[in-house]
């Protein structure tokens, strides 16, 4: 017997239907493609369902967007818990590569999404701008769970810099200007050796 859903959940599944519809449009043929007569009919959905769940075109490429920054927020957040105080240099590339690999699955968006994130006038940018500002909280915590103990505008500007420093790696990656495993180095050297300089040497493996 088909479980019946509440209007509430309804209403989700719909809202959500959109919401993939948008990046799958987005995806396929750029933000200009997705307007609202094509998101609503690519979820099978009478136009007019559209505005029941958001007030624009706009409205919906943000929520999507949105998405997709949790989805990588997700996998930042896993990939910075596992600490190996022996190796923190290894820790560090494997939190590029985790990263790395959300972005590789899909290249195209990832770097329409990066091309958008400065523009202020794009819905697409500012979905992204907000998830990258929790991904700057995390990483404050994550200079720390390192060891590292820099003053609150010290770790702020480190964040920041670790933010560019992902989007650059990914962005050079998947454009091919840069070798995956060259990349991954280069930047986990980089990295450690900017947070081993904030404060006295860590205990660790030399390299």
């Amino acid at each position: 017997m088909p479980v019946q859903l509440t209007r509430r959940e309804s209403s989700a599944v719909t809202r959500r239907r959109l919401i993939e519809a948008a990046i799958d449009l987005v995806r396929a043929e750029g933000p200009a493609a997705a307007t609202t007569g094509r998101i609503a009919g690519a979820a099978g959905l009478a136009q007019a369902s559209f505005y029941a769940h958001f007030r624009d075109r706009d409205a919906c490429l943000q929520a999507a967007a949105a998405e997709i920054g949790e989805h990588v927020h997700a996998r930042l957040r896993a990939a910075l818990l596992p600490i190996d105080e022996r190796d923190r240099r290894g820790s560090i590339r494997r939190v590029y590569a985790a990263l790395l690999d959300v972005f590789a699955s899909e290249r195209e968006l990832t770097l329409l999404l990066i091309a958008h994130r400065a523009d202020e006038a794009s819905p697409l940018g500012a979905g992204l701008r907000a998830s990258l500002a929790r991904a700057r909280a995390d990483l404050v915590t994550a200079i720390r769970l390192y060891g590292v103990r820099p003053s609150a505008a010290e770790a702020a500007c480190y964040a920041e810099l670790l933010v560019s420093v992902m989007l650059g790696l990914a962005e050079s990656v998947l454009a091919g200007r840069v070798e995956r495993e060259l990349g991954l180095d280069a930047v986990a050297d980089v990295t450690h050796g900017a947070l081993r300089a904030l404060l006295p040497p860590l205990r660790e493996n030399p390299r």
